[in-house]
């Protein structure tokens, strides 16, 4: 087979594997692209020497769910054993204070219906908003004639529900404020998740790290299979024929023709790739060009060993006025015995934080820590951030479509339109569904 009859997908990500992947299902021997030394885009391993220790930890905190299905194919098909690199875990939402929701290990809708009943430090009222406001969407099928703003759907929710339930969800999800945030692409997640059955809900906390969760496995999957994987190889742009003809790679030496080019990479990558390709391509350009980003901070904190919160993680109530800025911390400990002592600290979207230097926030969030569990100072820290981790999902949101406008160009990842935010799960999707509809 030569060159031009093999596809090339731009981007060794979570997107670009899962379009491999299912290229190679569809029989075809993809060319696989990325600049970077390893697998995984923004969801990888990183190395970092913690102390006298050198670790293993995540380039950002990312959770799975239940209702993640292509995700969870696609590892069993590269040969992930998930039920052991994944620990589920009932949908639970925990302060440090005492309030908490879970769900319980039963049928839908019984599995949240038994959670609202056993829920903790939650007035009867806000129970009975929760339900009522569950029940009107489940009638509506969790769809909306328009979009809106998210906050708009909890406008006759208590206060205090809002405070800790429908923000902190949105913000894990979305990555953004509520009222930055689409109410239908808000209401896709919630559907597949607290909306379906009791397994779609759970959590599913990795006990490894994000590479060896699929990324890793999925590229020895595909040089086996006879794709051809190249690390430490950028494109430099792409070229169309014409609107009806194969394309051209650029790299930095050379150039591969290709039938059919997937780009599975962020939009302002894919905007810089398209940029010269074909004037059909302009206005693709344009709107990949306008797309916003939101940033994502992790924290990493090392304690002495044998340091345990009493659950994996807790969500934690924020305060910028008084420099409290986590919104989630996970005790990585807890899932993987190589990280003992090691919390997570995510806080998502932007804000005040974002003005702080990476070692400021670090303190800050151990501040915040010691305060809420009673912990001793951190050994060590560090943060991660991210500043254009997603794409701000807004109300209206208008990405472009898979298929390109230039025969044989389609888009994976965040660029190509989608009814999921930027998770694993959406990225995924985007890479399956540009590989199907180059089977079409």
């Amino acid at each position: 087979m030569n060159s031009s009859q093999r596809p090339v997908v731009i981007g060794a990500g979570w997107s670009g594997l899962a379009c491999a992947v299912q290229l190679v299902r569809q029989g075809r021997k993809p060319i696989v692209l990325d600049a970077a030394p390893s697998p995984g885009g923004r969801a990888r391993a990183v190395d970092h020497d913690f102390g006298s220790q050198r670790l293993r930890l995540d380039n950002g905190q990312h959770l799975l769910l239940g209702a993640y299905r292509d995700t969870l194919e696609l590892m069993r098909q590269v040969g992930v054993p998930h039920a052991r690199v994944l620990v589920p875990t009932p949908f639970c939402v925990s302060y440090p204070d005492g309030w908490r929701l879970a769900a319980t290990r039963a049928p839908a809708p019984w599995h949240i219906a038994v959670g609202l009943l056993r829920a903790r430090r939650m007035r009867l009222g806000e129970r009975w908003a929760l339900a009522a406001w569950s029940q009107q969407q489940r009638r509506a099928h969790w769809r909306l004639a328009s979009d809106m703003p998210a906050a708009a759907l909890f406008a006759g929710q208590p206060v205090a529900l809002v405070r800790r339930l429908w923000r902190p969800l949105c913000l894990a999800a979305l990555n953004v404020e509520l009222e930055q945030a689409s109410a239908r692409i808000l209401l896709s997640v919630l559907r597949d998740s607290l909306g379906a059955d009791e397994a779609a809900s759970r959590l599913l906390l990795p006990c490894t790290d994000l590479s060896a969760l699929f990324p890793e496995a999925a590229m020895q999957w595909l040089l086996a299979n006879g794709a051809d994987v190249r690390l430490h190889c950028p494109a430099m742009g792409v070229r169309a024929q014409n609107a009806q003809r194969g394309c051209q790679v650029l790299l930095r030496e050379g150039a591969i023709a290709t039938d059919a080019v997937v780009l599975a990479v962020p939009p302002d990558r894919a905007a810089a790739l398209l940029e010269a390709a074909h004037p059909a391509l302009e206005p693709t350009v344009t709107a990949l060009r306008a797309l916003r980003f939101a940033p994502i901070c992790t924290a990493y904190l090392r304690f002495p060993p044998g340091t345990r919160l009493r659950r994996p993680f807790y969500a934690l109530l924020d305060d910028a006025r008084s420099a409290r800025y986590g919104h989630w911390v996970f005790d990585r400990g807890a899932l993987d015995p190589a990280l003992d002592g090691i919390l997570s600290v995510v806080i998502s979207g932007a804000g005040a934080h974002m003005e702080l230097s990476r070692d400021a926030l670090g303190l800050r969030i151990a501040a915040q820590l010691c305060a809420e569990f009673g912990l001793p100072q951190p050994l060590d820290h560090f943060t991660i951030m991210e500043k254009h981790a997603t794409v701000i999902p807004a109300p209206d949101l208008h990405r472009p479509g898979v298929r390109l406008p230039v025969a044989g160009l389609l888009l994976a990842a965040d660029s190509a339109q989608s009814p999921y935010p930027s998770t694993i799960e959406g990225s995924v999707r985007a890479g399956v569904m540009a590989a199907r509809a180059l089977a079409d």
